[in-house]
Parts: structure tokens; C-alpha cells; sequence
């Protein structure tokens, strides 16, 4: 019950997040290094919440990587 409440709770703000940013269509220019871009604010919020969102799955996945193999080398040579 906990976890149905839990993403119908996600699922509601994403499409509170929706709704706001179809009313929101103010464009800024985003300056990159070579490139200047026209978005709309909503745009940029939503490509920095994503790639907030893959770094730190990413950095989630090494970590626990890096746990689960930590002796992998030390058994291998034990075997020897």
C-alpha cells in the first residue's frame, strides 16, 4: 500500500510538472562553450534534472560495484 502510494505521489507531481510547463513557454538563451541556444525555461530545467538524475544513477551503480568486487582480487589469488 505504502509503495502505491508512494508513485502515485511521483506520478502526480510529474504531471503537476507538466501542466506548469505547458503554461510556461518564456524562451532564454542558454550559453554553452561553442554554441548559443534559444530554450524555453521549462527545457533547461528539464535537461539539468536529467542530468542530475543519470550522474548520480551512475555514480550509484560504481559505488555499489566497487563494493560487490572488492575481493575478487584477493580470492582469485588465494586459489593459486
Amino acid at each position: 500500500m505504502r509503495k502505491i502510494l508512494f508513485i502515485l505521489f511521483i506520478i502526480a507531481i510529474i504531471v503537476f510538472g507538466v501542466m506548469f510547463g505547458s503554461i510556461n513557454q518564456q524562451l532564454t538563451e542558454l550559453n554553452l562553450l561553442i554554441v548559443s541556444l534559444p530554450l524555453r525555461v521549462v527545457d533547461i530545467a528539464l535537461i539539468f534534472l536529467l542530468l542530475g538524475t543519470v550522474l548520480g544513477l551512475v555514480i550509484a551503480m560504481l559505488f555499489s560495484l566497487q563494493r560487490k568486487a572488492k575481493g575478487w582480487l584477493s580470492k582469485s589469488s588465494d586459489n593459486d
